[in-house]
């Protein structure tokens, strides 16, 4: 973990909040927002409060703020896994709320606003996951089962829905969009989300 003052939040330009997670929670008289680049490969997680940089590190944070208390955030593959204050002594934890001008935001704002359209369209991308894992895995087990031979080793099959190449692109599609909807929703499971 890197300790560095001096760093200011800057506000988020247009589009950005496309590719940056941001969270924020005002709590005794400090502004906290949680930070992280969907693009970084480094998945680093920064912290500021009141739009000064305190902490950053990679992946998983547990970053201590005042009375004990600790903001907790994982990076997935497309978003947070979570983003959370965890109180002292306590196994419940509440989440920060996505900061203004990022996606999860207009997420949040949907759930909202219209929170059966929210859970139908949540139950969708998750059927679509599953259906694309489903569909895509065996395919990608048989690859490596065919690659096998290349390293001395038989050649092996299971079976599988073999589909053309445009479906096989349509699927993936499909599941990248369901994939990124969950993100947005924050919806994380290891089994279907890693």
């Amino acid at each position: 973990m890197t300790t560095q003052s001096s760093t200011t939040l800057r506000p988020l330009r247009w589009g950005a909040g496309l590719i940056r997670g941001r969270f924020e929670v005002h709590r005794n008289g400090h502004h906290y927002v949680v930070d992280s680049g969907y693009l970084d490969l480094d998945e680093r997680i920064s912290l500021y409060r009141d739009g000064r940089l305190v902490d950053t590190t990679r992946r998983k944070a547990s970053f201590p703020i005042e009375d004990g208390a600790h903001i907790e955030a994982a990076v997935a593959k497309l978003g947070m896994k979570y983003v959370r204050i965890r109180e002292a002594k306590a196994r419940e934890t509440q989440p920060l709320t996505p900061a203004a001008g990022t996606a999860e935001a207009w997420r949040a704002n949907l759930d909202r606003q219209h929170p059966a359209t929210s859970r139908a369209v949540g139950i969708v991308a998750t059927l679509i996951v599953v259906g694309v894992l489903l569909l895509e895995l065996p395919q990608l087990i048989n690859l490596v089962g065919l690659l096998t031979s290349y390293v001395g080793l038989p050649v092996f099959e299971i079976p599988a829905i073999r589909l053309a190449g445009w479906q096989n692109l349509l699927v993936i599609i499909a599941g990248g969009l369901a994939a990124i909807e969950r993100g947005l929703s924050m919806r994380y499971n290891p089994l279907l989300d890693d």
